[in-house]
């Protein structure tokens, strides 16, 4: 970890840093077309090993200051995954609704939020939060996201800076 971290961010968790969309296509591997996702986690809100036993995808090298995630299982579970590969434990912020606006909840509460998903971050940045969109084969798009390709905080220091000062946040 790196000690150095000027930054108060906010860590998506599913497939930033722990691989849900492996554990979710072997659990239900006839969702060819990913149609059921959100009725399927509904059927897996109360699964203990399936949430505390998704592999890491990415050690961050920074401790973030919270978690923003959008699951709906228990925060316990979220956390003894956590500690099963040695994360830090810090805040988890949910945002129950598959369509809310993370910012909601964690603007204030961080500097700046790292995630997966397009939509969470243009919804954050829409909403004055600045985000970073963490590079994955399912989020390529030509929308202009600030990009980033490790959760290594020096890329995230960097595109963070270039975002508030393309944005004139600065």
């Amino acid at each position: 970890m790196s000690l150095y971290n000027p930054l108060r961010i906010a860590l998506d968790i599913d497939d930033t840093i722990l691989d849900f969309w492996k554990a979710y296509k072997t659990k239900f591997p006839n969702d060819k077309n990913l149609t059921n996702v959100t009725r399927n986690v509904r059927k897996l809100r109360k699964d203990r090993e399936f949430w505390e036993n998704l592999e890491i995808l990415e050690r961050p090298n920074f401790e973030p200051h919270i978690y923003s995630t959008k699951r709906i299982n228990s925060k316990l579970f979220t956390v003894n995954c956590l500690k099963n590969h040695n994360l830090p434990i810090k805040p988890i912020y949910q945002t129950y609704y598959q369509n809310g606006n993370k910012a909601d909840i964690i603007k204030g509460r961080c500097d700046v939020l790292v995630d997966d998903s397009v939509a969470n971050v243009i919804k954050a940045i829409n909403s004055g939060l600045p985000a970073l969109i963490i590079d994955r084969p399912h989020n390529q798009t030509s929308e202009p996201l600030f990009r980033i390709y490790s959760l290594d905080i020096d890329e995230i220091i960097f595109a963070y800076e270039l975002e508030l000062s393309t944005l004139g946040w600065n």
